[in-house]
């Protein structure tokens, strides 16, 4: 039997303590991204906060600063470096990791203990209550309950030999020492019950991401289903349709007009199936500009009408409902398109810009009635759609092409991630 070296063994008790205690949730949980952002976002204007603060007393105190503040004048210059990085990154929407608010969270308290130690230690009237903003914030940013309490431990290990050692320390003849263990014991608390509030909404966060996996689970198989069966059934009835149609000629016009209107009529409701089955591409992921090429396609195959996509800029990420959504839109304007505007030709463009994101569909046919916003509720849904996006729908009776034009406006800040 090999034997296992005491370096091995030393390993594996620290990693199995460290996983009985909960201590790597933290790493393991992706967590709610747009709560992260929020942090991050908290914690970003919370520093200018108190940047402009701190300015603020230079400003107030001119004569005593080089005695007084002279400390604080690096910190205070990489406080705003690495703050004014930050917010760039959250401004231009480039991801901020759950590592690096904890990274730029522990700074945060080594920045306050060396302005408390050069304040004046546990004399200081206020930088103290700074460590209870950071605790929560730490509270909120880590997983796991033991893990925050080692956290909390550090801090207040930090303010208690701060508060020992700097200046003249605690006059226990004044009871100070009660006034420290308060302090203390807020820490502990603050950093416990935040953290638990924050798991409750971490696990009702999870249960809502389960519960959308599975019904995204539903929607792939249905149209799975919807092109295996009943997709299928409609195009053989279809080109039944069709044949009949060919084979009854110019003999009697009255059936020849029905199964016209009959094999019209299948093709629109094949096309209406399309919508679920391509609708499936984007619930297992697929960009939305490959969605919408195989919808095109579709949409010539099935109408004999041409359509393609043209695509300018880089599709910026897309949430699964932002990309189901402008789908919709695109599907209810190409419908309308086959349906009624007698379009020899259809286009789909897709813009993405620094500012917005436009998607466009336009035909050649014969253009909008002045009442077409009255006329059924593809116009409606396409604008709620849109609104629920944080855009705009621009509707032109007569667009670039000569007929209808539907286009839908996103600005890139309303833009879920």
């Amino acid at each position: 039997m090999d034997r296992v070296s005491p370096y091995s063994r030393g390993v594996h008790l620290v990693t199995t303590a460290v996983s009985v205690l909960g201590m790597t949730d933290w790493e393991r949980s992706d967590g709610d991204p747009d709560g992260l952002r929020f942090i991050a976002r908290t914690a970003v204007w919370a520093r200018w906060v108190l940047a402009a603060f701190m300015l603020v007393l230079l400003a107030y105190r001119p004569v005593d600063w080089p005695e007084s503040y002279a400390v604080y004048v690096p910190g205070f210059v990489l406080l705003v470096a690495l703050n004014g990085y930050t917010h760039y990154r959250l401004a231009t929407r480039k991801a901020v990791t759950r590592g690096w608010i904890l990274a730029f969270g522990i700074w945060d308290v080594l920045m306050l203990s060396a302005a408390g130690a050069a304040g004046g230690g546990f004399s200081n009237d206020f930088l103290y209550l700074l460590y209870y903003v950071q605790l929560a914030a730490l509270a909120v940013v880590l997983a796991s309950f033991w893990l925050t309490m080692a956290g909390a431990t550090v801090v207040a290990g930090l303010y208690l030999a701060i508060s020992l050692t700097v200046a003249d320390g605690i006059d226990t003849a004044a009871g100070e020492e009660e006034a420290l263990f308060a302090r203390i014991f807020v820490m502990y608390a603050v950093a416990a019950i935040v953290n638990i509030i924050a798991r409750f909404e971490r696990v009702r966060w999870r249960q809502a991401v389960e519960r959308e996996r599975h019904l995204q689970r539903e929607r792939v198989e249905l149209s799975q289903a919807i092109h295996d069966t009943t997709a299928q059934s409609a195009y053989m009835i279809g080109l039944g349709i069709d044949t009949a149609r060919a084979q009854a000629g110019a003999t009697n016009p009255e059936l020849a007009a029905t199964l016209e209107a009959t094999s019209r009529l299948s093709r629109s409701a094949i096309w209406e199936l399309r919508h679920p089955i391509h609708m499936g591409g984007i619930y297992e992921g697929s960009a939305l500009s490959a969605a919408l090429k195989s919808h095109a396609s579709s949409f010539t195959n099935v109408t004999s009408v041409p359509c393609e996509l043209t695509q300018t800029g880089v599709e910026p990420p897309l949430s699964t409902e932002t990309r189901g959504l402008l789908f919709s839109i695109a599907h209810n304007a190409l419908t309308n398109a086959y349906r009624h505007a007698e379009a020899s030709k259809v286009a789909i463009h897709l813009a993405s810009g620094k500012e917005e994101v436009r998607l466009s569909v336009l035909d050649d046919g014969v253009g909008l009635p002045a009442d077409y916003a009255k006329r059924g509720r593809g116009f409606e849904n396409m604008d709620v759609d849109a609104r629920r996006l944080g855009g705009r729908l621009v509707v032109e009776q007569r667009g670039a092409m000569g007929g209808a034009s539907v286009t839908c406006v996103i600005p890139q800040q309303a833009i879920p991630q």
